[in-house]
């Protein structure tokens, strides 16, 4: 069931409810009501009645109980020929009891004064005491299908011996059935107009709880494209209210999910390439150490020729050891996000590094020249940094011509390498520091490059919370180091 159908039976079924609770309860002390104002109505014109009974009956000579009796009947069927009773109807709705004894009936009907009776069925008028009312008894009854009010005056015992003649009673009845009539017309009226407001109520519910949740039809169109890969899809104009922070919210979440997949692409694409570039890098030496070893089992060398060979198988050897080792570093690094730092002595790094270096640069014939302030210290990871220097000024020997100079830089802000080579292209300095990229592939993979170098100088810059800092123009030479973002 949808959330709109939910909502319309709820709210269709509460009001239907409460209405029909309300109208119930407003319908039975409206019928109260208008039963009490009829007996109050009817207990005054009571009280008259008896009244002229008294008076006429007072006018009437007897000497006997059977003499009263008979006065008694006389001036009740008088009173009721001539209609001097307040009710005009006193006639057909009057009866007259003498000790509890029917002496005189003009109705349809038989009714049954006994006390039992009365204690059974007496109706609830509320009356201050020694008032007309408390002395009247009041009953309802349903009789051949109608229902009768019944109100009687029961003289007491005080008033009867004041009275001697008063052991008389006069009953009479009001026909109230279409009190009732009314009420439950009124009631069949009242569910009815219930029932109508119901459906018009379920109705207009409908189409305003339709309305208002067509943002909530808008977040599932979106998100059913965001799940089969539409990552794009947004909620459009979410508005203002709280449905409208929901859609907002989704947006945001979708702006994520979409800024995530399209790193873990990026990334996915990055991997894809590493491998293929490290399949291409481990690729040549392995054909060239394979085709050697083939030669120098199956064929006869001359002694120069088998150390060429043999040369060579050491020389690719050591070249896929310097390559597993920069890609196990750079693997390594790459997951890495914070390391154990500690001070060191700057002019102690450059002495480490250049006493690592120092064949690479007496191969080439290029002089390194360092700089540092005095007891300049940093907090770094000293096997980390080292790697750094040493990588950088093996670039640089690769880059600068023999007799050149190499200048190591060590200061507060940072520490710089730089060569007086052919420089690099402003286009390419972008992509020089990913895994496998060389500018000038030929001449790399002859001076055993395999294009690791400044990936791992990039990551070990991030690691130390610095930037990689690169100025290059061709022919000029390049000038290039890790910016510390705060200063030591």
């Amino acid at each position: 069931m949808k959330l709109k159908t939910k909502i319309s039976v709820v709210s269709v079924g509460m009001l239907l409810l409460l209405s029909l609770t309300f109208s119930i309860w407003n319908l039975n002390k409206t019928q109260k009501q208008m039963i009490d104002n009829i007996i109050h109505d009817e207990t005054n014109r009571l009280s008259i009645d008896i009244w002229n009974f008294d008076r006429s009956l007072q006018q009437k000579d007897y000497d006997s109980a059977q003499g009263m009796l008979y006065a008694a009947r006389s001036v009740f069927q008088s009173i009721s020929d001539r209609k001097v009773f307040y009710t005009e109807d006193y006639g057909t709705n009057a009866v007259l009891y003498y000790n509890g004894q029917e002496i005189s009936n003009n109705t349809p009907y038989v009714f049954d004064i006994t006390e039992d009776a009365i204690q059974t069925r007496q109706y609830a008028v509320h009356a201050d005491p020694g008032s007309i009312q408390s002395r009247v008894s009041t009953f309802i009854e349903e009789v051949n299908g109608r229902r009768l009010l019944i109100l009687f005056e029961g003289t007491g015992e005080q008033y009867a011996n004041n009275h001697g003649y008063r052991n008389f009673q006069i009953l009479h009845y009001r026909d109230i059935t279409s009190i009732y009539k009314f009420i439950r017309k009124l009631l069949f009226q009242s569910i009815a107009m219930s029932l109508f407001l119901c459906v018009l109520l379920a109705t207009v519910l409908i189409l305003i709880l339709r309305k208002i949740l067509i943002p909530f039809d808008h977040l599932r169109d979106a998100a059913n494209m965001i799940a089969v890969g539409g990552y794009e899809k947004r909620v459009e104009n979410p508005g203002n209210d709280e449905v409208g922070e929901v859609s907002r919210c989704f947006n945001q979440m979708a702006d994520r999910v979409e800024e995530h997949i399209r790193t873990l692409a990026e990334m996915n694409e990055k991997q894809r390439k590493l491998i293929g570039s490290l399949a291409h890098e481990l690729k040549t030496p392995m054909t060239g150490i394979q085709g050697y070893a083939e030669l120098l089992q199956r064929v006869k060398l001359s002694p120069e020729k088998q150390a060429d060979a043999l040369r060579y198988i050491e020389e690719e050897c050591m070249r896929l050891s310097r390559l597993t080792g920069k890609m196990l570093q750079l693997t390594e690094l790459s997951g890495e996000n914070t390391i154990e730092k500690k001070s060191c002595s700057l002019s102690s790094l450059f002495s480490q590094a250049q006493e690592i270096t120092q064949f690479r640069l007496k191969e080439k014939e290029v002089r390194l020249e360092t700089e540092s302030e005095e007891c300049l210290k940093i907090e770094c990871d000293e096997d980390l940094m080292l790697s750094f220097i040493t990588n950088l000024i093996d670039n640089a020997c690769k880059a600068s011509p023999a007799g050149s100079c190499i200048r190591l830089i060590g200061t507060k802000s940072g520490i710089i390498v730089e060569d007086s080579g052919t420089g690099i292209p402003e286009e390419e300095i972008r992509h020089i520091t990913e895994p496998f990229y060389m500018v000038d592939k030929s001449r790399s993979r002859k001076q055993g490059g395999a294009g690791l170098g400044l990936a791992l100088c990039s990551q070990i810059a991030r690691l130390h919370g610095g930037r990689l800092e690169i100025k290059s123009a061709v022919g000029e030479g390049t000038c290039i180091g890790m910016r510390f973002l705060n200063e030591i």
